[in-house]
C-alpha cells in the first residue's frame, strides 16, 4: 500500500496499515478539512488481539511514501457486519467545525481579524495578507462559519477569492489563484513522469444557468429598503432572462457597494461548466486548489477549480474522482 496509517496512543506510535482496509479520503469546497475512512479487522474470537485497538478519540496520522499528510482524529467507529469495524475521522480543522465563540472586530484588517480568532483556540496558522477591515459582532456562532463570513466580505470588496485548508497542523489561507497545481505522475515504475490529468478517464461535461445571476443589488442589511448600487447586463438578459441576485450589507460597505455589485456580477454572471472524471491518484488533489486541464482526447482545455475530490486505495492502487469547475 502506497499510504500507511499509523496510530498515535498513550504516547506510542504503531503501523495499522497491514490491519486496515478501504482507506479513503474526500474533501470538498463547501466544507472545511479532509475527511477519511477506513475498515479495520475485527473478530469476536477471544485469539484476537486488536478488538479495541483503535477508539474513538484517537488520531491517527496519514503517511505516504514515508511522507507526513496529516493526523486525523477518529471521530465515529461502527461495526460492519460480524468481522468488522468502520471508521469515519477528520483533520483537525474538525474543532473549528465544533466550537462556537463570541468575538468583536473593530475596523481591523480581515487576516487579523481571523488570526485574533484563531489565536483564542491556539490554532497555528499562516493567513495572506488581506487589507479589507472588519467591524462586526459575532455573538455564538461556529468558529470555521466566522472564517468564512470574513472571507465573504473580502471578495465582495476585492474581486479575490481566498481558501482555507489544514496544512498538517497549521490552517493556511492563501488566494485561491496561488493554489494552481500541476501535478505528474508515473504511470509505471519504469516510464517518465507524465502530467496527471493526461490519465483522466469517463469524463462527463455538464453547462447549466441554474447558479447564474445578471442582475446584482446592494441593499442595506435589516429591516430597511434602501439601496446602495446596482449592476446589470443588459444582453445576458435579453439571452437568458432576468436573474437577480441581492446582496445585504451594513452601513460600513455602502462606499463598497458599486465594487461589490460590479464583482458579484462578474463571478455570478456566466454559464456554469461542471466536469466530473477520474485520474490516477495523487495527493495535491484537494478541493479548492485549481487544475491546469489541456487534454486532447476529451477536449478539456483550461482551469478548473477542484470543488471535490474523492481518494480511494485498493491492491496498493491509488485513485481519485473529482469534480470540476470552469474558472
Amino acid at each position: 500500500m502506497a499510504h500507511q496509517l499509523i496510530l498515535l496512543k498513550d504516547g506510542k506510535k504503531q503501523n495499522i496499515t497491514q490491519l486496515i482496509g478501504n482507506l479513503a479520503w474526500s474533501s470538498n469546497i463547501d466544507a472545511l478539512g479532509v475527511e477519511l475512512s477506513f475498515d479495520f479487522a475485527y473478530n469476536d474470537s477471544r485469539y484476537f488481539e486488536n478488538l479495541d485497538l483503535v477508539e474513538v478519540g484517537d488520531q491517527v496520522a496519514l503517511m505516504s511514501e514515508g511522507k507526513f499528510l496529516g493526523h486525523f482524529i477518529v471521530v465515529t467507529a461502527s461495526l460492519s457486519g460480524r468481522f468488522g469495524k468502520s471508521f469515519t475521522c477528520f483533520d483537525l480543522s474538525w474543532y473549528l467545525n465544533k466550537n462556537k465563540t463570541i468575538i468583536q472586530f473593530k475596523k481591523v484588517s480581515a487576516s487579523q481579524a481571523i488570526g485574533k480568532l484563531l489565536d483564542k483556540f491556539s490554532v497555528k496558522h499562516r493567513i495572506a495578507a488581506m487589507s479589507p477591515l472588519i467591524t462586526k459582532i459575532y455573538n455564538g456562532e461556529v468558529v470555521s462559519d466566522i472564517i468564512k463570513d470574513v472571507l465573504e466580505q473580502v471578495k465582495q470588496e476585492t474581486k479575490i477569492t481566498y481558501r482555507m485548508e489544514m496544512d498538517k497542523d497549521t490552517l493556511v489561507i492563501s488566494r485561491m489563484s496561488d493554489l494552481t497545481i500541476n501535478p505528474m505522475v508515473r504511470i509505471s515504475s519504469n516510464t517518465a513522469a507524465v502530467p496527471l490529468v493526461a490519465t483522466i478517464s469517463n469524463p462527463s461535461r455538464e453547462l447549466s444557468i441554474e447558479e447564474m445571476r445578471n442582475k446584482v443589488i446592494v441593499a442595506a442589511d435589516g429591516e430597511t429598503t434602501k439601496v446602495y448600487a446596482q449592476s446589470s447586463d443588459s444582453d445576458s438578459i435579453a439571452r437568458f432572462g432576468q436573474l437577480t441576485e441581492v446582496i445585504g450589507v451594513d452601513d460600513k460597505n455602502a462606499a463598497q457597494a458599486r465594487n461589490i455589485a460590479a464583482n458579484t456580477l462578474a463571478e455570478l454572471n456566466r454559464i456554469g461548466e461542471t466536469i466530473s472524471c477520474e485520474m490516477l491518484g495523487h495527493d495535491d488533489i484537494r478541493a479548492g486548489r485549481i487544475l491546469n486541464v489541456g487534454e486532447p482526447v476529451t477536449g478539456l482545455s483550461g482551469r478548473y477549480l477542484i470543488k471535490s475530490a474523492n481518494h480511494t486505495e485498493h491492491n496498493g492502487i491509488h485513485k481519485v474522482s473529482v469534480e470540476l469547475e470552469a474558472v
